[in-house]
């Protein structure tokens, strides 16, 4: 993989349960995705809104189904509302070509930060 810079494709705020959001993901984001891959891009990062733990699991399948989708590619979903962290985990997804498929929630942001019992480190 080459040095390129990523894509990067920032969601829109989604419903707020779970499986509404996952619907309204899938059917207004994932052609989106797969379209910067099939452009060429090597790195592609989804920028999406916080969410609560219950938004976790099908964020992890969205991330991994679609790096399994373009495994010539590093595709990776990041949760997170801080503008300097998210240039930052960018920036560090765009150096590590073995990092893909993965759902990271940013510090602040993710579910750990609210006391859950899930706290997200599993997957």
């Amino acid at each position: 993989m080459g040095a390129a810079a990523p894509a990067i494709i920032r969601v829109d705020a989604l419903p707020e349960t779970a499986l509404e959001a996952a619907a309204a993901f899938h059917a207004g984001w994932t052609e989106k995705i797969r379209n910067a891959a099939a452009d060429g891009h090597e790195y592609v990062v989804v920028v999406m809104h916080p969410a609560p733990y219950d938004h976790a699991d099908w964020r992890r399948a969205a991330a991994r189904d679609l790096a399994r989708a373009h495994p010539d590619h590093c595709i990776n979903i990041v949760a997170g509302s801080n503008g300097g962290e998210i240039a930052r985990m960018t920036e560090f997804l765009g150096r590590a070509p073995a990092i893909t498929g993965q759902y990271l929630p940013l510090a602040g942001t993710g579910v750990c930060d609210e006391g859950n019992v899930d706290d997200d480190t599993e997957g």
